[in-house]
């Protein structure tokens, strides 16, 4: 049957009929150049559109399959070695040799006519490729010849005026167009470019020598001895032309570069876009790749899919500001969709591919990685791996890398070197050149993500990495295939560091030798300790908790090989409390010179050395005291430092609804604030969504003077603002109040811009019931300042907390600074009916993963006295927005009519079906019994890394109270009764 149409009717463009079209009309145009012998040097055939149409039918009805298995092999003499070890695994597949390549395009096969219309054809089965298996086993997917005109089709997309398409279209060329690809033909990025580039664009294809594995070598050549217009490569081919001298400059006579497979290098991707278009195709197999818009070179990384395909960005995790691509399918899009023809009957596809949105131009992303790449840590703490595998890989020395870790304390690495270690000696030696390289991808990933140096594993010759056949490594297949080697280094015994400490002068320990000891332990555990200044704060530095055990256990390990004296008084609570180098190196010291131990703070020591903290701010404070507070206002430009966490976009959502406040300035550390910041109004909210613009944002780092910002913007705050809420604190129960330094001097900044403004800005500080609490045992505490150093818990979160409080009353009193202090209980969850998630409360998580694993619920922890978060947020406001006061005003965000914790030990015993109950006392010994946890333990029982806090509540605090009258004074808010539904439905979406 000869082409039916005049003109091309893209969309309904059938392969078969144009193909024969294509060999009347244009006989010797070039279908492909194959290379005559493995050196391409020795020139091509070239390949015509006629030699092409020699094609001819095997059998009727085409090969058989069986559940996706194929039961018949065709191959060419030339692989016969490679067939026969198939023949001998799956002996009831039936082979067949396929004639020789000359002699095909030789032959004069009987011509067979392909006589049916679009319609009749559109919905019939053309081909079966499998899907890509990166995260797992490939599947097959049925394509028709609809799946392949949703292709053609894209000529008929509308223009965008002023834009440039990037879709199929971009393989049609005005003149000649030469394009080599590596991508084989069973993969979609392949199949399509060898099949309906070819046709239904006029690409011809340039092919290299079949037996030899594509690499940078081999491009080079084909780049010298062919005229190219374009590439479609993995980035790793492209990258070891990269790094010849001069290598950028084989690329400068193309037309574009598409590469796809996998992410580019950030810094080569910027060096080759200067020289070239780089495009990154985006698609799947049952996808194919989706239309995009050309973007300027300087927005290579992104992506911008054309607006006319029907898909949508859909918040996949608002703390790390990922979308999941999601694309829809009907009748509608049955000409511009290929998931309508390839995966029937799905309405809604989602692709499990994760983006960023671009921060100043929100119709751009950025690939993110998988959904299955992401990797969930025992803690519950997420990180995306492909940052650090890139650069890892990006070593010479290496061929592959894969982090793994999912429901484990820590992160493991799998390194493939370029060159099989065959023994144990070179895999070290491997490994240890590797480690300064390591250490610098380490910075590319959060602190829980970094790879520690005890959890490398080198891959073995026998095993090498899986790979699809785009050269990608199979993440969960290879992760399979190693199980036996990082369950080893997870079982192992802790501590797996040794570190030697000899003693000089008479067996004299001198500091500096305790410190080089101290950081070589430090360094196997927390990386950073290797370059941390000795006098800086470790956990400032991100040391968490379970690194702190970690480390104290190898330092008990390696100082009793040293001394007879007992090391148990060495804790996570030593380390907290001596939270520098310079700090533990003294301690150890003197502990090995002359058996001194630190003794447990008296209450007198302690009163004494809150008192200094405090007293060593207020000296800072400004002496000049600023005019008194007189009737002001409502406020209408508030500053709130700290916007993007679980109570701040809460209170942030409430005050955008208010018409009298007219710009909201939101002080993060983080550059991403505005991003996270908007799609958490989103998730709460839609109705604030059009006043966004009130927002404004600001980058600060909390402990500098007066927060890093800029002059100008330090100005306009003091110029405009006339409220400032203080937001910002670390929650960690473990830490000293000598780890709270940054947040204790960020409080004399902010008196220091309220003395500065024109309008006495009214400082609000979000302080916590755990300021106050040990004097809520023995007495209702009163809404009202309180100096008692002893007041709080005996932890540095509530000391720090206490002590800006004194610091802020102080200020109140010497230079006149408005100040508003509101201490918040535990916030609960959204109220009934309201939208949001309870964001994980550290301890009680801790607590209840920790209940499943011993098989035993605490008694008497506390009281219940929570109060839903938009609730306590709407406090907040109505505090906020009263006239102000001379005097300062303390407020009490508490339950009025808590409950016991019974009622909450009852909901756990049904969710964690667990039936014995302890008293909080004896809960703690049972934990202590565990004396040197593996990470193991660390990640089953999370409050191991807590006990010292829960040992300080005692025997509970359940009899705590604190006043409340003020706060129901002046706020309307009404707090919802917590009853069984509410507090089980709160500790149900944890999913523990």
């Amino acid at each position: 049957m000869m082409y039916p149409y005049s003109k091309p009717a893209y969309g309904r463009r059938l392969m078969p009929l144009l193909l024969d079209e294509l060999a009347r009309t244009q006989p010797d145009r070039e279908y492909a150049a194959i290379p005559k012998s493995p050196d391409v040097t020795q020139g091509f055939h070239d390949i015509t559109i006629a030699d092409l149409a020699r094609w001819s039918i095997i059998q009727p009805g085409g090969l058989k399959l069986a559940s996706g298995g194929a039961v018949k092999l065709l191959y060419p003499v030339e692989t016969a070695p490679i067939i026969q070890p198939i023949r001998a695994l799956k002996p009831e597949i039936h082979t067949e040799v396929i004639p020789l390549f000359e002699e095909m395009i030789n032959s004069k096969p009987e011509y067979y006519s392909y006589e049916k219309s679009f319609d009749e054809a559109r919905h019939e089965p053309a081909a079966v490729l499998h899907s890509s298996g990166s995260t797992g086993l490939p599947k097959p997917i049925t394509m028709t010849h609809g799946s392949f005109a949703v292709l053609d089709n894209e000529h008929n997309l509308p223009e965008i005026p002023g834009r440039k398409k990037r879709d199929w279209t971009m393989w049609t060329w005005k003149g000649e167009g030469r394009l080599y690809t590596i991508f084989p033909f069973f993969h979609v990025g392949g199949f399509l470019m060898y099949t309906a580039v070819a046709l239904f664009g006029n690409t011809s294809i340039v092919f290299g020598p079949p037996n030899l594995v594509p690499d940078g070598k081999l491009l080079k050549n084909i780049l010298l001895h062919r005229k190219l217009q374009a590439l479609l490569l993995p980035p790793a081919i492209i990258e070891q032309i990269l790094i010849e001298p001069n290598g950028v400059n084989f690329f400068k006579g193309l037309e574009f570069l598409a590469y796809s497979g996998a992410p580019f290098n950030q810094a080569n991707g910027a060096k080759l876009s200067e020289v070239v278009e780089l495009i990154s195709p985006f698609g799947s197999t049952e996808t194919y790749p989706i239309p995009q818009l050309a973007l300027p070179r300087e927005d290579w990384a992104w992506k911008e899919f054309n607006p006319f395909i029907k898909h949508e960005m859909q918040l996949f995790d608002s703390e790390e500001g990922t979308f999941e691509l999601v694309l829809f399918a009907d009748e509608t899009t049955k000409d511009t969709a290929a998931i309508y023809h390839n995966l029937p009957g799905v309405g809604e596809f989602h692709t499990k591919d994760l983006f960023t949105r671009h921060p100043d131009k929100p119709t751009l992303f950025k690939y993110y990685g998988r959904k299955d790449d992401i990797i969930v840590l025992s803690n519950g703490e997420k990180f995306n791996p492909i940052p650090l595998e890139l650069s890892v890989q990006s070593h010479p020395a290496v061929k592959g890398a894969l982090v793994t870790g999912n429901r484990r304390t820590q992160a493991v690495l799998l390194v493939e070197p370029q060159e099989p270690a065959l023994t144990e000696e070179e895999k070290n030696r491997f490994l240890s050149e590797l480690w300064p390289h390591l250490e610098k991808s380490n910075l590319l990933v959060p602190g829980q993500g970094r790879i520690h140096r005890g959890k490398l594993v080198c891959a073995l010759p026998d095993k090498p990495f899986v790979r699809t056949g785009k050269g990608t490594i199979v993440r969960r297949v290879t992760d399979e295939a190693y199980k036996e080697e990082i369950e080893k280094l997870y079982s192992s015994t802790n501590p797996t560091v040794t570190a030697d400490l000899k003693p000089k002068l008479l067996a004299v320990y001198e500091v500096a030798s305790v410190t080089n000891f101290l950081r070589s332990i430090l360094t196997a555990y927390f990386p950073l300790g290797a370059t941390i200044a000795a006098e800086d704060d470790l956990f400032a530095h991100g040391l968490d908790s379970v690194q702190t055990i970690e480390i104290v256990s190898a330092l008990r390990h390696n100082l009793q090989t040293l001394t007879t004296k007992p090391v148990e008084w060495i804790s996570p609570r030593t380390v907290f409390q001596q939270p520098t180098i310079n700090d533990l190196s003294r301690l150890i010291t003197e502990f090995l010179n002359n058996g001194t131990t630190p003794d447990k703070d008296s209450n007198i020591s302690r009163a004494t050395a809150l008192d200094e903290v405090v007293a060593s701010y207020v000296e800072l404070l400004p002496k000049k005291r600023a005019s008194r507070v007189t009737e002001r206002p409502k406020p209408s430009k508030v500053v709130v430092i700290g916007s993007t966490g679980y109570l701040g976009s809460y209170i942030i959502s409430d005050l955008l609804k208010l018409p009298e406040i007219s710009q909201i300035y939101c002080l993060n550390r983080s550059k991403e604030a505005q991003k996270r910041q908007e799609e958490k109004v989103h998730e709460l909210d839609e109705s604030p969504a059009p006043l966004l613009h009130k927002l404004k944002y600001m980058a600060i780092d909390i402990g500098q003077p007066r927060f890093g910002l800029k002059d100008h913007e330090y100005e306009e705050i003091a110029n405009e603002a006339d409220t400032i809420i203080y937001n910002a604190w670390r929650l960690d129960f473990g830490l000293s109040i000598r780890s709270y330094h940054q947040f204790l001097r960020a409080t004399v900044n902010v008196i220091e811009l309220s003395a500065a403004s024109k309008r006495n800005i009214h400082v609000v500080f979000v302080s916590s019931i755990s300021s106050v609490s040990k004097m809520a045992m023995s007495t209702t505490v009163p809404e009202t300042a309180i100096s008692d150093p002893l007041a709080s818990l005996d932890t540095g979160y509530g000391r720090s907390k206490l002590a800006v409080e004194r610091i802020l009353t102080t200020a109140n009193e010497v230079s006149g600074i408005p100040v508003s202090i509101i201490r918040v209980c535990q916030l609960g969850g959204p109220s009934p009916g309201q939208a949001g998630k309870w964001a994980d409360q550290p301890w009680l998580s801790a607590l209840i993963r920790t209940s499943r694993a011993i098989k035993c619920i605490p008694k008497h922890v506390t009281a219940i006295d929570w109060v839903p978060v938009d609730i306590a947020a709407s406090m907040m406001r109505d505090f906020i927005t009263r006239p102000v006061q001379q005097e300062a005003q303390v407020y009490h965000i508490c339950h009025p009519s808590p409950q016991r914790w019974e009622l909450l030990v009852d909901i756990l015993r049904e969710l964690l079906a667990v039936a014995d109950t302890t008293p909080l006392r004896e809960w703690t010994r049972k934990l202590r019994q565990i004396t040197d946890p593996s990470p193991e333990d660390i990640a089953q029982m999370p409050a191991l890394t807590i006990l010292d806090f829960l040992e300080e509540l005692g025997g509970g605090t359940e009899s705590a109270r604190y006043a409340t009258a003020r706060a129901t004074m002046y706020s309307q808010a009404s707090i919802p009764i917590l009853d069984r539904e509410v507090l089980r439905d709160w500790i149900s979406s944890w999913n523990l």
